[in-house]
């Protein structure tokens, strides 16, 4: 069954190509071919005991099976005005000699009914549908008045008529209906689409602007005032020599993080080294009472990830924990690992997310910015890459345990 469904479909779409037009009719076209030929058999079979003229019948069979491989070749080759006109032509003409010539007498002059209804169905000008409207009517009526083939109802041309038109108005105007409709339908799916670009549009623009809040958070003025204040404290000691490498380092930090602003991703090279600059300015400011690990960063290819996202983790996990840690050295630790996503484990021995939002409590103060405008993109991302991406904190003993997911992707993308 499922054979002769995909052999049926397959006849059904012949001639429909991704840049032909008018689907809709060429399957229609095949659809009336199909049936055509479906129907040769029985009333083939019929004719063996029932027709008074076997051989004619076996011809205009044999012709009306040709026409379907003419109609089929043409579609094919895209000739599609040649393959509507002949089926249309020809089936008129094989009715006509059917009724007139082979079965004589037997009423069957009512298919030409059909052929002006194919004719709109499959043909969009209006003129040829008139033309093969007036066309059946004529050969329906004439030959057989003059033949006297009818009963008195049959010979009155007005009846003849009404049934003719009466049909063609109707179907006419269902296809008028259909037309207006598809054309309703390709308006609001032009409008779904372009309201789908401009959403497309204002995610890309939200995500810039998640970057450009991602780099406030960095630069936030909180860790420039720091700074300030150990370069200051450096020159009042007459350390030149240090608040001069201090003040390169901040100055190369400020630029880095400039540039990286206009990128939405870099390579991992690029934010390591403006992690290290960063984690450099810490140590100068907390001197010998902060150490930090760098894990892994050997085993990373060559990959660029979304700009901005790392360091921030960084400084909340120096800010909150660390800052507040009175005894022991204060210690961070970053591990990369690159798996199905890009994955950064942030790990201090500070006093605990528990500890550091008790404190915030106490002061007043509101959730980390940086947290939220990182967690914000992050959604973005997560929603425009379809994949697992984002941070989560996890329980460990002593201090603090991040574990950030971000997208990657390989330098010669």
């Amino acid at each position: 069954m499922t054979k002769l469904k995909t052999i049926y479909e397959r006849i059904l779409n012949t001639g429909v190509y991704p840049d032909s037009k008018e689907h809709k009719q060429i399957r229609l076209l095949n659809s009336f071919c199909i049936t055509w030929g479906l129907l040769l058999i029985p009333f083939a079979t019929a004719d063996l005991f029932f027709s008074n003229n076997v051989i004619g019948s076996f011809v205009i069979h044999s012709i009306g099976l040709f026409c379907m491989f003419i109609v089929f070749w043409a579609q094919k080759n895209k000739k599609y005005t040649l393959a509507r006109f002949s089926f249309l032509i020809i089936l008129t003409i094989l009715i006509s000699l059917f009724t007139n010539f082979v079965e004589v007498g037997r009423n069957l002059e009512i298919v030409y009914f059909l052929v002006p209804l194919m004719s709109l169905l499959i043909v969009k000008d209006h003129k040829i549908n008139l033309f093969f409207l007036i066309l059946c009517f004529i050969l329906f009526y004439v030959p057989n008045i003059i033949l006297n083939h009818y009963e008195n109802l049959f010979k009155n041309p007005i009846i003849i008529l009404s049934v003719f038109v009466g049909g063609y108005v109707i179907l006419n105007y269902s296809q008028s209906l259909n037309r207006k409709k598809e054309a309703e339908l390709l308006k609001s799916k032009k409008e779904l689409e372009l309201a789908y670009e401009q959403l497309e549009e204002r995610k890309q623009s939200e995500l810039a602007h998640l970057q450009l809040k991602s780099l406030k958070a960095q630069m936030n003025p909180h860790f420039m005032f720091n700074a300030m204040n150990s370069i200051q404290s450096l020159v009042l000691k007459g350390d030149k020599h240090e608040a001069y490498n201090y003040l390169t380092k901040f100055a190369s930090l400020i630029r880095e993080n400039l540039n990286m602003s206009e990128k939405s991703f870099v390579d991992f090279e690029e934010e390591l080294s403006l992690l290290k600059k960063y984690l450099e300015l810490e140590r100068l400011r907390f001197r010998d009472n902060f150490e930090y690990e760098i894990i892994g960063e050997e085993n990373v290819t060559d990959v660029k990830i979304p700009s901005m996202i790392i360091q921030p983790f960084v400084e909340n996990s120096i800010k909150h924990g660390l800052l507040h840690k009175i005894k022991g050295t204060k210690r961070v630790s970053i591990a990369f690992y690159e798996e199905d996503v890009f994955k950064c484990v942030i790990i201090d021995n500070g006093i605990g997310i528990e500890a550091s939002r008790k404190i915030n409590l106490q002061n007043f103060k509101e959730e980390s910015f940086s947290t939220k405008a990182i967690q914000d993109r992050l959604s973005l991302l997560k929603d425009y890459y379809k994949t697992d991406i984002g941070f989560k904190y996890e329980k460990i003993e002593k201090g603090t345990k991040v574990v950030i997911k971000i997208p990657y992707i390989h330098s010669n993308e």
